[in-house]
């Protein structure tokens, strides 16, 4: 596995408000993984260290480092939060998705003034092959547990940041024509 370096966020108290002085440009890794014919995404549940949406489970996503591609912040945070090596996963299954283009860009400025690039990914293991282990490469504080969910499961699940919403849009565009639902997504 590659090494990464993550340059931490600074909080600062403004008139009694968190002001987070960061990248303001994220990326997040919609991933789910077909294994012997079953559709499956690999969560994390946000630990007691993070700003915001603690303890509830997510995809893997994060802030872009300086002097990093928006590839290589995807290939980090998946590594980071879930232990998993897509370039390792590339190389020996079947991966569809750009790491190079993002396929939408998000930007709402709620609370974080976020830009987020969005890189919806589907790998194929070969049959026979197990779903791999997961393994966060960060603290508790982070990530306090790592779980693969079918994604049935998943769409139905209360996750922070409404990342269900954007698992259904990408299953109803990026992924319609390789993986369509066993119901209705709308």
């Amino acid at each position: 596995m590659a090494k990464f370096t993550s340059t931490p966020n600074r909080c600062v108290i403004v008139n009694g408000e968190e002001i987070w002085v960061s990248r303001s440009v994220t990326v997040l890794a919609i991933l789910v993984v077909i294994c012997n014919g079953n559709a499956y995404v690999p969560l994390n549940k946000r630990g007691p260290d993070l700003p915001s949406e603690i303890g509830k489970w997510c995809l893997a996503g994060g802030y872009l480092d300086y002097d990093e591609t928006i590839g290589g912040a995807v290939m980090r945070e998946v590594w980071e939060e879930l232990g998993l090596d897509l370039q390792e996963l590339q190389a020996n299954h079947h991966l569809v998705g750009s790491l190079d283009q993002p396929s939408l860009v998000f930007s709402e400025p709620r609370r974080s003034q976020n830009i987020t690039m969005h890189y919806p990914l589907m790998l194929f293991l070969h049959e026979g092959v197990d779903l791999p282990s997961l393994n966060p490469q960060v603290s508790q504080g982070e990530v306090t547990d790592v779980g693969w969910f079918s994604l049935e499961k998943a769409l139905t699940m209360d996750l922070a940041f409404n990342h269900q919403d954007i698992l259904h849009r990408c299953l109803n565009n990026e992924f319609a024509k390789i993986w369509p639902p066993t119901e209705s997504v709308t």
